[in-house]
């Protein structure tokens, strides 16, 4: 364990979840800030095994444990504990609930997100306010809501008018995002504007299975078609939000691709070829290396860059 890693008051100054995470920016992505999450809690929970830790860092391993389960349901993004933090998952939802018995705000949502002793369960009117933006000029704000389906909502309401829920619902806070955008696309800019919020929700919709399968460790026979599927959705892609998700998972497969590489032995260009990709496997392999390399830098947690930097050099020129 590095120094860095190993210091309780680096932790407790940069580990804190409201600086790894914006809930409500969908525009930053997902895979670096759950994928720092992880690794915080990974770390933060090496110290408080070894008994290194102070009471604030078990309180900050908590709340990290907790934010992984809403940045989870918030993107709807596979989640197992035992195999992405190596907890079991009843002593992982201990601290779950640990951090959410200090916060008001946080028992409410991971009631809603689990047992729902609060809500009325499958019920899509009984709807828990998540918060708001404003436009520019404060008259107008959009009002996110998820409601007893577990899905998102929106709506936008004048100052002191009743909520009015949009009847339209979401399976991940992202689409209700890009659904506000577009139903309440301002009028001198719709014909410009409209077509790209479209073009969002339409690409978003087909990210949705990617993010779902973030973690997921794509099998021998699958990895270089995933990778060609992805490159497809990147080209057709039309809206500047699309090609960004798109752009993403892209560089993660490229990344699953060379650790593959690597873990097996075998270069890029043979992994290419034993799929049958013989006559583009020199071509493509650099610039998969180089989509890894531009994933690691741009999705993974700083304490992790170095030896995954290491694990792509090991790949070949």
């Amino acid at each position: 364990m590095n120094e860095t890693i190993g210091c309780d008051a680096w932790h407790l100054t940069h580990s804190q979840p409201s600086l790894l995470v914006d809930y409500f920016d969908p525009g930053r992505g997902f895979p670096g800030q759950i994928n720092s999450l992880v690794s915080r809690f990974q770390a933060v929970q090496a110290m408080c095994v070894a008994g290194e830790g102070s009471f604030s860092l078990t309180e900050l391993r908590n709340e990290l444990a907790f934010h992984l389960i809403r940045m989870s349901r918030w993107w709807r993004v596979d989640f197992c504990p035992p195999g992405l933090t190596g907890v079991r998952a009843p002593l992982f939802m201990s601290y779950v609930k640990a951090h959410a018995a200090r916060s008001v705000e946080d028992e409410a949502l991971l009631d809603l997100f689990t047992v729902q002793q609060h809500m009325r369960a499958g019920d899509p009117g009984h709807i828990m306010v998540l918060g708001r933006e404003s436009d520019g000029g404060g008259a107008r704000s959009i009002v996110y809501g998820l409601d007893g389906r577990k899905a998102f909502r929106f709506t936008t309401r004048a100052t002191g008018a009743v909520i009015d829920w949009s009847r339209q619902a979401y399976p991940d806070f992202a689409g209700a995002w890009l659904g506000a955008r577009a139903y309440h696309c301002p009028a001198e800019t719709v014909r410009v504007d409209l077509r790209e919020h479209l073009a969002a929700e339409r690409e978003h919709g087909w990210a949705r299975i990617w993010h779902r399968r973030h973690f997921h460790r794509a099998s021998e026979n699958t990895l270089v078609r995933h990778y060609l599927d992805a490159m497809s959705r990147l080209v057709a892609c039309q809206s500047r939000f699309g090609r960004a998700e798109f752009e993403s998972i892209v560089n993660a497969v490229a990344f699953k691709m060379v650790r593959q590489a690597v873990e097996r032995r075998i270069s890029l260009a043979g992994l290419l070829e034993e799929d049958g990709s013989r006559d583009m496997s020199r071509r493509v392999a650099d610039c998969i290396r180089q989509r890894a390399l531009r994933y690691v830098g741009q999705s993974i947690d700083s304490l992790q860059r170095p030896k995954l930097e290491a694990l792509i050099a090991r790949s070949g020129p």
